[in-house]
């Protein structure tokens, strides 16, 4: 098909354009390059800690199975059995939510409630840990207050909504 020539031409077109550029400009764009290929690895660095805290703490988590009971608890609360253990998930781990959402997908289809629900809700949501810690990290906040209640308040807000919303509209 026309667009997948085009999407496959599209990257080594725009790689070709900036080396173009590079040689043809006035002003020093390969040192702009490498300045911000040089910034960028530091950040990276710099997360390093962070982000290994971060996957230690989930990989506990998920091996405490502390995660059975909460999601125990929102099923007696109304929750769709396949959709407790995605809302546990989502908070915590993006790739582990999408692994799940492939669950319900399988089990429940991607038209059913729950998949509406789940789409809903990933659309709609980040894992909150994950984004606190990387922004706060790279930031250099060490102390992030009310930040972690905020998310759950508005995590709490978009699941709530999404199973309303996929309610009314099946």
């Amino acid at each position: 098909m026309l667009i997948e020539k085009i999407a496959a031409a599209a990257i080594p077109a725009v790689i070709a354009l900036c080396g173009v550029l590079m040689l043809v400009s006035k002003k020093p764009l390969f040192d702009a390059f490498v300045g911000g290929a040089k910034s960028g690895m530091q950040t990276a660095f710099g997360l390093f800690p962070t982000l290994c805290v971060l996957f230690c703490a989930v990989s506990m988590f998920q091996s405490s199975g502390l995660a059975e009971p909460i999601a125990g608890i929102l099923s007696k609360l109304g929750v769709p059995d396949e959709l407790a253990p995605f809302l546990v998930m989502r908070p915590i781990s993006g790739s582990g939510s999408i692994a799940m959402l492939a669950d319900i997908f399988k089990s429940s289809g991607p038209d059913s409630a729950s998949g509406l629900a789940a789409s809903v809700i990933m659309a709609s949501s980040d894992t909150m840990f994950y984004v606190v810690s990387v922004y706060y990290s790279s930031a250099g906040i060490k102390k992030p207050r009310y930040t972690m209640a905020a998310a759950f308040i508005v995590m709490m807000i978009t699941t709530i909504s999404a199973i309303i919303l996929t309610q009314i509209l099946l």
